[in-house]
């Protein structure tokens, strides 16, 4: 259960939950803008309860460009989509 159910993850209390990278069986969603990966990160670990993994990595967009991109990456395919319909930091642009 996660922690606004008000239960500890084990995975997060012995440090294993945020993975290094992105495993093949991960669920990604990517991201071209930009976005304020702490916010996510907390929402992550307030919300859900699966490992997962932020990575930034370039990829070619529709016009055949190299653009910068935050990919996330989550173990249930469930929790993706809790992520990109009830967080509320994917949907904002930050702005530099």
């Amino acid at each position: 259960m996660s922690l606004n159910r008000g239960t500890v993850n084990a995975l997060g209390v012995l440090g294993f939950r945020k993975v290094p990278f992105i495993p093949a069986h991960f669920s990604k969603l990517s991201i071209d803008h930009r976005i304020d990966i702490k916010a996510i990160e907390h929402w992550i670990e307030y919300n859900l309860n699966s490992r997962y993994s932020i990575k930034m990595n370039y990829k070619l967009d529709h016009a055949r460009k190299i653009i910068e991109v935050t990919e996330i990456g989550l173990e249930d395919p469930k929790e993706l989509t809790m992520l990109s319909l009830g967080c509320q930091h994917l949907h904002k642009k930050k702005e530099f």
